[in-house]
């Protein structure tokens, strides 16, 4: 019977001290379509030459402390085979 209180006083004082906590944010790319390997890390090499990329998002222009997102991805396939790096 103390094991169970116990455990519930323990999850009940877990949640409520978790909302004060803050995830990772995940940038937001609505350009992805145009810059694949910031998505998908497979896409390393996939073209036939060295390949330079970036990209910029600026949400709610104007307003101070506004949410900015920037990407630069390079990749390259590696010796004329199936392997890239980036």
């Amino acid at each position: 019977m103390r094991t169970t209180a116990r455990r519930w006083s323990g999850l009940l004082l877990l949640l409520l001290g978790a909302g004060g906590l803050f995830a990772q944010q995940d940038p937001q790319f609505t350009q992805y379509m145009f810059n694949l390997l910031a998505l998908n890390p497979a896409y390393a090499g996939s073209a036939e030459r060295v390949s330079i990329k970036g990209l910029t998002r600026h949400q709610w222009v104007g307003f101070e402390g506004a949410p900015m997102t920037q990407t630069l991805t390079v990749h390259s396939p590696v010796w004329h085979q199936s392997l890239g790096v980036g």
